[in-house]
């Protein structure tokens, strides 16, 4: 019998890729697939699902928020997360909330077949890089955690009162990856507002 997908992810070429990839394989059978976090706990509740793969950044929730509530539902739900943020914080987050495989975006399709049938046999996977990411985070003491160059960018753009939309505009990013570095620079510079980041770039000669 086949193992049941859950897919979750708002970029309809890469869902349908996905499924094409998958139609005639004899291990994994893609059973629905959806743009939604939301919607993915709906499904959830209502069909027999094995494991969910799914994005980090959606429209109405973020993987890590998905995987938290999924978990808590369905402890025994088998989790991956494919996605094209290698961002360390990012990557020890979602396994702390439940993961049980990481994968990017940019890896072949083998890899994920292959993080999905180490994961649905009990064993964690992780892509090479994403693991290397995770041993260099380990050797760094948190307190001392760095900026990287793309969120004192984010920061610097922040203190010049730029909307999200606005800052994703001038870095030609997403709006969601804006907010993903958003909370990252939250977290290191140990803040919960933007009151908190001024204060901080000013400190630290960035403005």
């Amino acid at each position: 019998m086949k193992h049941r997908i859950l897919l979750v992810d708002d970029h309809p070429i890469l869902t349908e890729g996905l499924k094409m990839v998958f139609r005639d394989n004899t291990t994994f059978d893609i059973v629905a697939s959806t743009h939604s976090g939301t919607y993915a706990l709906a499904l959830l509740k209502v069909k027999p699902i094995e494991l969910m793969v799914t994005d980090y950044s959606m429209p109405d929730m973020n993987g890590l928020d998905l995987i938290r509530q999924a978990k808590t539902l369905f402890p025994g739900l088998k989790t991956i997360v494919l996605t094209m943020h290698d961002e360390a914080p990012i990557i020890k987050e979602v396994i702390a909330a439940g993961a049980d495989g990481y994968v990017l975006k940019k890896c072949a399709m083998e890899e994920l077949a292959q993080a999905m049938e180490s994961v649905l046999n009990g064993r964690p996977y992780l892509s090479a890089d994403v693991g290397h990411k995770l041993f260099q985070l380990a050797k760094q003491p948190e307190s001392d955690e760095p900026l990287t160059h793309r969120e004192v960018e984010v920061l610097r753009l922040i203190i010049k009162e730029l909307t999200n939309k606005e800052i994703a505009a001038q870095l030609f990013i997403s709006d969601r990856t804006v907010e993903v570095h958003r909370k990252n620079l939250m977290r290191k510079i140990k803040c919960t507002n933007t009151v908190g980041l001024i204060k901080y770039a000013f400190a630290h000669n960035l403005v």
